[in-house]
């Protein structure tokens, strides 16, 4: 009986994932054309740093918390354009320094494109500004790609955990024209919203 309880929650929950496609279409699409994408994710990260300057090395650890929001629309079938919207914010301490923290306000376009299983693949590119206390605004820019799966829970939310490698750069010029970049993966874990409307069939007697 218990077994039957199991199976009974896995194909129901098949079932639903598998709910987004061909909902109210012919067209053998995961995600239909004009359909309406809104959601975000976030994420977080300990990183070790170790920096040489002058021939000294420097190491220390930044804590950061990144929070993501995006809108898009499904120009065709599984695949949309959109803006992408970030805030970073991260505490970081190098040794014998006082502890520094930053916040990063980014924004800019994104890519998606989906495969018939629920992989999607993304690409984006953002700009904005990086704040310091008591340091003047320095520009920054990032460039991220990467691939996710969309669990369905009903047929229009979705849960995506995704990989990304991203590319940052950011210039201090009150620095010396110092020029920070950094590279690297981030796991994270997004909630999106699939509005779409549902088409009806009448059959023809």
């Amino acid at each position: 009986m218990r077994k039957l309880f199991y199976l009974g929650i896995f194909l129901l929950g098949f079932f639903q994932v598998k709910a987004q496609e061909n909902r109210g279409t012919l067209i053998p699409a995961k995600i239909i054309q004009r359909t309406l994408m809104v959601g975000g994710s976030v994420s977080g990260s300990y990183r070790k740093i170790n920096i040489t300057s002058n021939g000294e090395p420097v190491s220390g650890h930044r804590q950061q918390f990144d929070m993501d929001a995006k809108v898009g629309y499904f120009f065709l079938h599984d695949f949309a354009l959109g803006v992408r919207a970030s805030v970073y914010h991260y505490k970081e301490k190098m040794d014998n320094q006082i502890p520094t923290q930053s916040t990063n306000l980014m924004a800019g376009p994104f890519a998606r494109y989906f495969w018939d299983n629920g992989i999607f693949t993304e690409a984006s590119a953002t700009i904005g500004m990086n704040t310091r206390p008591n340091v003047p605004k320095t520009e920054s820019a990032e460039f991220r790609g990467g691939v996710g799966y969309a669990i369905f829970i009903n047929p229009k939310i979705a849960v995506e955990p995704a990989l990304h490698f991203s590319y940052y750069q950011e210039n201090r010029p009150a620095e010396g024209n110092r020029k920070i970049t950094e590279f690297g993966p981030s796991l994270n874990v997004g909630l999106q919203v699939y509005l779409f409307r549902e088409r009806k069939f009448k059959l023809v007697p």
